[in-house]
């Protein structure tokens, strides 16, 4: 539990300010109802040191007039209760609103509560349940509709409460529901009524961690917000409702996809650019034009895409949009609040990345990051006071195949941590299964062999079949399909022993106690992450009306490629294909099984295969220019030649011009090359687009 963390602050700062004579209106109109002590029409001038207005806002066309859009992150209205009228008898409340999601937990229209003591609250909840909670007699007094207020409409919402007999909740006009109430009303002399969040904060507990000194804000819309010091009956709400009609769309962001990379010319490569989303959450962000970078290929729809939004975690995007991403390093401890891990950095404070190469023949992405908890600790400190961090570099070929390197810079003593988690994110309104087959999972061995997985309430945990399966295969509804490839070898780490790498399912009937039944998918559905800018882990989505991500797996193992007293390091195959699961062999004999290469020129030595780089390097001894080099690699089946890239050290800043047994090879789509300037050389990038089981001559030369 974290003590004294204030939502806000987490947000960045907030400007606290009031609207121009020409915005909007938030003043009490008494002419024709001297009942109506309070009245926000948003489309008058505000009284000035009456109210604040903090945070983001946009005045927009309203049911009547103008109406005001709330940002759900930092906008509310304030009005300090010390001098102000205030109800003592009966009440009502009313208002029309427009949602764009459902708040995190309940967050106010109207809330001049305090300590659940004095006062009221009317609002809504994380189903879109609309209640009036109110001080009466001698307790607080809850009344919750089973009703949800649809997203992205028009409804005119209202509470009417009747000293010592009942509390209505009316939506469009119609009683929602009823409840008795005991005693009158208690009302709060001092603090705060707020419109759009909560007048006080929160203690929030959500399962696995819990936030206290929490905010919530509403997403959305509101116009003709009313309060009168006496109940109004269902006939005059049913004439309010009634006196607006053929409403238009209310004006809301589009935030029905995440965003990706501009096609432009189509060329490879990888891009600095900025993705924007929707302009709420845009103006969160104090950036540059230049804060993301997206991979763009020139012979496929795919990208590969690093985004402000996923707190930098690289994921894969289908020609259809449906995002994938292959995790990152997580792990837990007495030292953090529930686990550490990238996606916890919310403002990307520890998370960055940046472009290593980029040119025709390859690009390569650093992505680095800390491994912190939601309030921004980072684990491991009381080993060493910088912490866990890891550096994560992704080789990626025109191919759409490329390497993932971790390297974990760990603590002492060391510690478990999860690897891999095969996870698929969702924007709003989109559930698991428009996204993704049942049989979602195809696993597959050296040998050919496979077994499918399928998500219902009766999937198991462990992932047996095929035996040393060490290749994933996400068959989502899209023609361009993620994979990973691992080293089938035994696997013996802190994490565990196994005969070859170890699969796990993730799904809903494995959480019990960290969710409500029913699930709301078989899958491991959460949302507290992409684009949440809350604290918050484990929590179970109850409605598709934010971002969300499901598990496939977790905590997959396979072996550490190197391993010191301070980084452990794993490498992994990955990329997205348009062909089958068992198409994966090929390439994993090529990239495990990688046939031996022969120099035959006597200038250069090397050519050993680097799983890291999936690449032959080679060495010129000298930095003399224009040596031609030969060499053959001895192909077979079991040793495929697939796409290969060769790594030409000290080749000097001069193109190349390619033979392969005997044949010219004209630069373009099947022969793609590139100079990479380092500090003490300039090394040639050759990438062929080639499939063979036969030996193969090539010959490089100068141009």
């Amino acid at each position: 539990m974290r003590k004294n963390f204030n939502l806000l602050l987490a947000l960045g700062s907030i400007s606290l300010f009031l609207f121009s004579v020409q915005s909007v209106s938030s003043q009490t109109d008494q002419s024709t109802d001297q009942s109506l002590i309070y009245h926000w029409s948003f489309d008058k001038p505000v009284e000035k040191g009456i109210e604040s207005y903090t945070g983001n806002f946009a005045q927009v066309p309203g049911v009547h007039g103008t109406a005001l859009k709330f940002d759900g992150f930092t906008s509310f209205i304030e009005r300090k209760l010390n001098n102000a009228k205030k109800a003592t008898g009966a009440i009502t409340v009313e208002s029309w609103i427009a949602l764009a999601a459902y708040p995190w937990a309940w967050s106010p229209i109207a809330d001049c509560s305090q300590d659940e003591l004095t006062g009221f609250f009317f609002g809504i909840n994380n189903e879109g349940h609309i209640g009036m909670k109110i001080a009466a007699g001698n307790s607080w007094q809850e009344i919750e509709t089973e009703t949800s207020l649809p997203l992205g409409k028009w409804a005119h919402v209202a509470a009417v409460f009747i000293p010592g007999e009942k509390v209505t909740i009316y939506i469009n006009g119609e009683e929602s529901v009823s409840g008795k109430i005991k005693g009158n009303f208690i009302p709060t002399l001092y603090g705060s009524l707020t419109i759009g969040r909560n007048a006080q904060s929160k203690t929030w507990v959500e399962r696995q961690l819990t936030t206290e000194n929490s905010y919530f804000f509403l997403d959305g819309i509101l116009d003709e917000v009313k309060i009168y010091e006496r109940a109004k009956s269902g006939e005059e709400i049913r004439k309010e409702f009634a006196s607006a009609s053929n409403l238009a769309a209310p004006a809301l962001s589009d935030r029905k996809l995440f965003p990706i990379g501009k096609t432009g010319s189509g060329s490879f490569g990888a891009f600095y650019t900025k993705l924007d989303y929707y302009k709420e959450w845009d103006d969160l962000w104090k950036v540059s034009d230049v804060p993301d970078v997206f991979v763009r290929f020139d012979e496929s729809p795919v990208q590969l895409v690093f985004w402000r939004g996923t707190s930098y975690v690289p994921c894969w995007v289908s020609e259809n949009g449906t995002w994938y991403t292959n995790e990152w390093l997580e792990t837990w401890g007495s030292d953090v609040s529930s686990c550490a891990e990238p996606l916890m950095d919310r403002l990307c404070k520890y998370s960055h990345v940046r472009i290593i190469e980029n040119t025709d023949a390859r690009v390569v992405i650093h992505w680095r990051y800390a491994l912190s908890d939601a309030f921004d600790v980072i684990v491991g400190q009381k080993d060493n006071p910088r912490g866990e961090w890891c550096d994560e570099f992704y080789t990626i070929y025109p191919d759409q195949v490329g390497i993932r390197k971790m390297e974990l810079h760990y603590s002492i003593p060391e510690r478990k941590h999860d690897w891999e988690e095969q996870i698929v994110l969702l924007p709003p309104g989109k559930y698991p299964g428009d996204v993704i087959d049942k049989k979602s999972l195809t696993l597959v061995n050296m040998k050919g062999e496979t077994a499918d997985y399928t998500w219902d309430e009766n999937v198991k945990l462990e992932m047996p079949d095929p035996k040393g399966a060490n290749m994933s295969f996400v068959n989502l509804k899209s023609a361009y399909k993620p994979f990973f490839i691992i080293s089938p070898n035994p696997v013996e780490t802190v994490e565990g022993k196994w005969d070859s790498p170890n699969f796990r399912t993730y799904a809903a009937n494995m959480a019990q106690g960290y969710r409500e039944d029913p699930a709301p998918s078989a899958y491991g559905w959460w949302n507290h992450w992409p684009v949440v800018q809350i604290p918050g882990d484990g929590r179970w989505v109850v409605k598709a009306d934010h971002p969300s991500h499901f598990n496939l797996t977790t905590n997959v193992q396979w072996n550490d490629l190197i391993h010191t007293k301070t980084i452990r390091t794993r490498i992994m195959l990955q990329g997205m294909t348009a062909k089958g699961a068992t198409d994966l062999v090929p390439m994993a004999k090529s990239w495990l099984q990688a046939p031996r290469l022969a120099i035959k020129s006597s200038a250069y030595q090397g050519g050993d295969y680097d799983q890291s780089e999936r690449a032959y390097i080679i060495e010129k001894k000298t930095k003399t220019a224009g040596t031609s080099l030969e060499f053959a690699i001895q192909a077979g089946k079991d040793s495929p030649l697939l796409n290969p890239a060769i790594i030409v050290r000290n080749w000097g800043k001069q193109h190349a011009k390619i033979r392969i047994n005997g044949q010219n090879i004209a630069e373009g789509k099947n022969f793609r090359q590139g100079i990479v300037s380092n500090p003490d050389s300039d090394d040639l990038i050759i990438w062929l687009r080639l499939d063979s089981e036969k030996p193969t001559e090539v010959s490089i030369l100068s141009i």
